[in-house]
């Protein structure tokens, strides 16, 4: 596909195999309830008929506050159908971020999954939405219709119309809501089906969260497009995965947090996860650690494919897809009908192996930021460049890296220090599950800080961790402070949250 090509919407996704998937299983639920392709699309159709009698019209935003389940990605689909923009957002949020989040893109009307989330059971509380049963997504809260929220215009184009907005914080700290169009999320889809990401005869195990763009796009929708058999669970557990490793799970796509616990679950129950039916695992949504990375391959008995990608992306960029998964640490080349440019700060090009920010350019990059159109212009030039904020180097083969990220550079003494290269240094110590590197402001100066999570049931000795280090790196680079935390704070996905880590920094 390319941007000439029809632009399939994000609604009719499901039925893009019918009729003959019509009896296949597309979504095997925690509780045994199975949906096939022909169900989900009935049911889809029956689900926007009651929102549009609920209120729901074009252009009005519909909030989903959720954790994976089938009535979940009923509603999301049916929104859609109503030509409504899907604002996915997961339960695990406080209230205070769940009320930021509506009262910016002011919903006409609010869906939560009470019967699949206790949490979501306490936002909708929270909001004063009422239980009810939605036909074709069966048990859940539902909001009032906000009469006071006016639509936003439809664009007759589904290549210009929004289907979800997905908030983000990026490194800014500030939630941003990301306007991704049918065109940018079905590009993805159909690529990465293309590719090989998931087949027909496929279980995919989906623990990452509908709400964030890597389990929306690159698992929920290339799933369905492909014809798979998708997993859907709301909570991710080592455990819960290993058991539909054995149980002939096929594909796993999960954040490096993820590969982490399922190395600690291995650790501690000494059981072992081969053989098995996997064909694919993939990891993503951060900086991958290379020794975590070859002991998660040797659980699984396969090598791990990777790529690189941003919610502004939809998500996806490159991907080490279409070969054999790399050994380095490489996140492959662009995606086809993706161009890349690696520039420096003043957008000329950086000569070949250099270091500069990536830009990206295609049919995956987002219209914009809702309501917010100077970050927009400066994230999104007039040129179609989405100026990602990551640092990146591509290799003498065309293979791109990620360095780093730009605002996240740390200055010490009139050095640069990439958070990365010392994050990837800590990581090599067996005892370290994850750990984030962020710079502290001293007179004048910048001190590199590490804060680190052990692997559960371990300690780590900060001075010998530090004498390790002087041996991986120069002076300059090893951090001043070394905390341990037992948790680091992360998103519903697992991904680190730098500017929250920055801000504990700030507070030593």
């Amino acid at each position: 596909m390319d941007s000439a090509t029809t632009v399939h919407r994000v609604d009719r996704i499901a039925e893009s195999r019918l009729p003959a998937l019509r009896h296949h299983v597309a979504l095997q639920a925690e509780d045994g309830e199975t949906v096939t392709y022909g169900a989900l699309a009935a049911r889809i159709e029956r689900a926007s008929a009651a929102l549009r009698v609920a209120g729901l019209r074009p252009g009005d935003r519909m909030l989903l506050v959720a954790e994976n389940c089938v009535s979940m990605i009923v509603v999301l689909l049916a929104a859609i159908r109503c030509r409504a923009w899907a604002v996915p957002v997961n339960a695990r949020l406080s209230p205070g971020e769940i009320d930021a989040i509506r009262a910016h893109c002011r919903p006409r009307l609010s869906y939560f999954s009470s019967d699949a989330s206790a949490d979501a059971q306490a936002h909708a509380r929270h909001a004063g939405a009422q239980p009810q049963a939605l036909d074709g997504a069966g048990a859940m809260c539902l909001s009032a219709v906000d009469g006071a929220a006016d639509p936003e215009t439809v664009e007759d184009d589904p290549a210009g119309e929004v289907a979800v907005m997905l908030y983000t914080s990026g490194s800014s700290g500030t939630p941003k809501g990301v306007m991704l169009t049918h065109r940018n999320l079905m590009y993805i889809a159909e690529v990465s089906a293309r590719l090989g990401a998931q087949r027909e005869d496929d279980a995919v195990y989906l623990a990452l969260p509908i709400s964030h763009s890597y389990g929306l796009t690159s698992v929920l929708l290339c799933g369905l497009q492909s014809g798979a058999t998708l997993y859907p669970v709301a909570r991710f557990a080592a455990e819960g995965l290993a058991e539909a490793i054995a149980g002939g799970l096929t594909v796993f796509q999960g954040v490096p947090a993820m590969y982490a616990r399922m190395l600690d679950w291995h650790r501690q129950s000494g059981r072992a996860l081969t053989p098995n039916r996997l064909r694919l695992a993939y990891i993503g949504g951060s900086m991958i650690d290379a020794a975590k990375k070859e002991a998660a391959e040797s659980l699984l008995g396969l090598r791990l494919h990777h790529g690189y990608g941003l919610t502004e992306a939809a998500p996806s960029v490159t991907r080490t897809l279409g070969g054999a998964a790399p050994n380095g640490l490489s996140v492959g080349r662009p995606l086809p009908g993706i161009e890349v440019s690696v520039r420096r700060p003043e957008g000329a090009p950086v000569p070949d192996s250099g270091e500069g920010e990536l830009w990206v350019r295609g049919p995956n990059v987002m219209k914009g930021y809702y309501r917010d159109p100077k970050q927009t212009a400066l994230a999104v030039d007039a040129e179609g460049w989405l100026h990602t904020g990551d640092l990146a180097r591509v290799g003498a083969q065309g293979e791109l890296y990620i360095v780093g990220r730009i605002k996240e550079l740390i200055i010490r003494g009139g050095f640069n220090v990439y958070p990365a290269e010392v994050e990837a240094a800590i990581g090599r110590n067996g005892d370290v599950a994850q750990c984030a590197v962020v710079g502290r402001s001293t007179d004048g100066d910048e001190e590199v800080v590490a804060f680190i999570e052990p692997v559960p049931g371990r300690s780590i000795d900060t001075d010998a961790l530090k004498q390790s280090l002087r041996a991986q790196l120069a002076p300059y680079k090893i951090p001043s402070r070394i905390v341990c935390m037992d948790k680091l704070p992360a998103s519903g996905n697992g991904k680190l949250l730098k500017a929250s880590i920055k801000s504990l920094a700030q507070q030593l």
